[in-house]
């Protein structure tokens, strides 16, 4: 893997052993990036379930202000460590919380912390993750106003197009993979 445009482009980067994570392809990642290019200059980002770190990582090398990425696994969280020092992101505004995603949302709730962006990839294998981790995130308001939450599941996968505060606003599928979009619900 590698990260693709800004100040670590073309800097390969470092996967997780094992079948624990399945890293966003490159292909995903330009297709995402792409959609955003002009939102993520001075974004605040958040990534959940990041495995090696790939999207939070190119949201830094495209100038977001700050990034958080979520990593509960040991290895997979050392991983997002040594990525960091790898693309020279140390001395920038980018930190890995080792813990679960539940009490990350909470945590950031606490600290009233907001968001441009979310992207979050659960797991394939844990289906009953997906609609509880969208509540979290809606009931916790960790979106800005005009901010966007994206979550990626397989391509079979239904998601609702309303999750308590958030509506779908789009979908995007690239191969056995779907992108849902969700924004605020606008108060009329």
């Amino acid at each position: 893997m590698r990260i693709i445009s800004g100040d670590a482009r073309g800097k390969i980067i470092e996967a997780p052993q094992g079948l624990d994570t399945r890293p966003v392809t490159d292909k995903i990642r330009q297709a995402l990036f792409n959609i955003w290019q002009f939102d993520i200059p001075n974004c605040d980002f958040l990534d959940l379930f990041s495995g090696s770190g790939s999207m939070g990582l190119e949201a830094m090398s495209r100038h977001a202000h700050c990034v958080i990425m979520v990593e509960k696994g040991k290895e997979a969280a050392n991983v997002i460590r040594r990525n960091i020092k790898a693309c020279h992101f140390e001395n920038r505004n980018i930190r890995v919380l080792e813990q679960d995603v539940f009490v990350a949302i909470e945590d950031l709730k606490n600290k009233k912390q907001t968001f441009d962006k979310i992207y979050l990839d659960p797991p394939y294998t844990v289906d009953s993750i997906f609609i509880p981790v969208m509540e979290a995130l809606s009931d916790a308001a960790l979106i800005k106003e005009d901010g966007e939450i994206v979550i990626r599941t397989k391509k079979e996968k239904e998601m609702p197009d309303q999750i308590g505060v958030l509506e779908k606003v789009r979908t995007k599928t690239w191969g056995i993979s779907t992108a849902h979009f969700y924004r605020k619900i606008e108060v009329k």
